[in-house]
């Protein structure tokens, strides 16, 4: 567990609660089918996200060169700026993190939000000494079209990170002839049985419950849901 320190430091601010795990996409399938997919749906609150209180529209004339005026912010000026230019949108986020020096901050695209008009970059921030205001930017892919950011709707994902307990992790690759025995913890007829199970337009929960087909207990998922808080310290 972490506690992560969180300062507004500009009146104009994002908001910062845990992501939602609905997705449009996901509601739009049928039954809500989606939703049964559990690494999908345990995916979609890994972290929490930015989100502002109203509407954010801009557009991109398709130029990507050093100029702020290939991008015209249409609304929610008070949030975004364009002077990074090279067809980007910069977020005035208005909120400085504070961690120890063990600990980063991943900005990221929302886990399995998908558009096809912006991307939000990747990026890795040292909290434990960078005191400025969390920079957030997206590249506009979208060119000569109004782009909407509706209000409350996650622009980002926020998640920390220990990358000195990730420096230096390895992998150790081996052949298909030196697996050893019984490391596929399913017994034979596991395929047949999801394939039945999905011709029937149901769902086999067995990596949900962490089973075989045959109910037999294969292991546990560390976490079954992803719980953090956004504690307001201010009335």
């Amino acid at each position: 567990m972490y506690n992560i320190t969180v300062y507004k430091v500009n009146p104009i601010s994002a908001n910062i609660e845990q992501l939602p795990i609905k997705r449009d996409w996901m509601e739009d399938t049928n039954d809500r089918h989606a939703y049964n997919c559990f690494p999908v749906t345990l995916s979609n609150g890994l972290g929490w996200g930015i989100s502002y209180p109203e509407d954010i529209v801009f557009k991109w004339n398709g130029i990507s060169d050093y100029s702020p005026h290939n991008v015209q912010i249409i609304s929610g000026h008070q949030y975004v700026y364009t002077e990074r230019a090279n067809a980007s949108l910069s977020f005035k986020t208005g909120l400085t993190f504070v961690t120890n020096e063990n600990l980063s901050i991943l900005h990221m695209p929302v886990p399995n939000l998908f558009s096809d008009e912006f991307i939000p970059f990747t990026t890795l921030i040292s909290t434990s000494f960078f005191k400025g205001e969390l920079p957030s930017a997206v590249r506009i892919i979208k060119a000569n079209k109004e782009i909407i950011i509706k209000a409350n709707t996650p622009v980002v994902s926020i998640i920390p990170i220990s990358l000195s307990n990730f420096q230096n992790s390895k992998i150790d690759l081996y052949n298909f002839n030196q697996i050893p025995p019984n490391i596929f913890n399913v017994s034979d007829g596991y395929s047949e049985a999801v394939y039945e199970l999905n011709k029937q337009g149901k769902w086999s929960n067995f990596y949900r419950d962490a089973t075989d087909h045959l109910g037999n207990k294969l292991g546990n998922h560390e976490v079954k849901t992803i719980r953090l808080e956004t504690v307001k310290k201010y009335e």
